[in-house]
């Protein structure tokens, strides 16, 4: 059994080694032009792409809200429904409008492959709301659409947890 400040040595080792690269932002982060626009209004969403020479990025958007267009040449990009694909090719940087519901709000979000490096990876979601009013969107059949799950999970929480059961094994153990 390693003695109490072996264990922390550990600890602190371990969380040297893997917050950095926790930390590692995605290549693929995004803006957009404002998170309340007005009922109908069209606004912006930003993508920045950092290290990607070629890949693709695929955006979905909440329930009643419309892809409009994109900056990227036609045969780049395809809308289906409420998700957008854009092919990447040494882009830094894609443009596209939405057009926002009469009412409603939910998260804009994304996933990212980048073919060459072999890697890929979620983008953060954006949250938009329809005239800055948290509700749900009117489905067809006049059933409210439940807002997107928010995801509560932490990769910090998880190496805190970590650190103190291995902290608390130093001081439970046989001495």
């Amino acid at each position: 059994m390693m003695s109490l400040p072996a264990n922390r040595l550990l600890c602190i080792a371990l969380l040297l080694m893997v917050v950095p690269a926790a930390a590692c932002a995605s290549p693929v982060t995004r803006s957009l032009s404002t998170a309340e626009p007005a009922a109908g209004e069209v606004f912006t969403v930003s993508l920045s792409i950092e290290g990607m020479t070629l890949g693709g990025v695929v955006e979905t958007l909440p329930a009643g809200y419309a892809f409009v267009a994109t900056d990227l040449a036609d045969d780049r990009a395809l809308a289906r429904g409420q998700q957008v694909a854009f092919a990447v090719m040494n882009d830094t940087r894609i443009t596209y409008q939405v057009r926002a519901p009469a009412s409603g709000s939910g998260d804009i979000t994304g996933r990212w492959e980048d073919f060459l490096g072999e890697s890929d990876g979620q983008v953060a979601a954006s949250h938009v709301a329809a005239d800055g009013i948290e509700a749900p969107v009117e489905s067809g059949g006049g059933d409210p659409v439940p807002p997107a799950a928010q995801e509560t999970g932490s990769p910090f929480a998880v190496l805190a947890a970590v650190a103190a059961l291995l902290l608390a094994s130093g001081r439970g153990g046989r001495r």
